[in-house]
């Protein structure tokens, strides 16, 4: 009974063991991919969910801005947005989604007016 008593203690430490590693090593990867991206010319600016596996990317590259649809059948580029971006930090009291809506309504009402 002692040597079964150890042998499932052996292996319980084990498991931890291998979780703990697998945590450490995925903290030090996701930190690599953050700061790797923060330098890359392509980011995505905003996104706002519109349905179950339906998003809207704000997607900047260099100085050109795009809003790009993405659904289970794929994606597809929706406008070239002109202008400035807002600033990545959001007003007081509004979450980064609300911010996107913001900017894209008033898109909308944008390019309604040119038609």
């Amino acid at each position: 009974m002692g040597d079964d008593f150890l042998s499932l203690m052996g292996a319980l430490l084990a498991v931890v063991f291998v979780l703990l590693l697998a945590y450490c090593f995925s903290r030090a990867l996701g930190k690599t991919w953050v700061r790797s991206s923060r330098d890359s010319m392509l980011r995505i600016a905003g996104q706002l969910q519109i349905g179950a596996d339906r998003h809207l990317l704000l997607v900047r590259l260099m100085d050109r801005n795009f809003l790009i649809g993405s659904s289970p059948a794929g994606i597809q580029l929706l406008a070239e947005i002109q202008g400035e971006l807002p600033e990545k930090e959001p007003a007081a009291g509004k979450v980064p989604d609300q911010v996107f809506a913001g900017l894209l309504r008033r898109y909308a009402k944008k390019e309604e007016d040119h038609e």
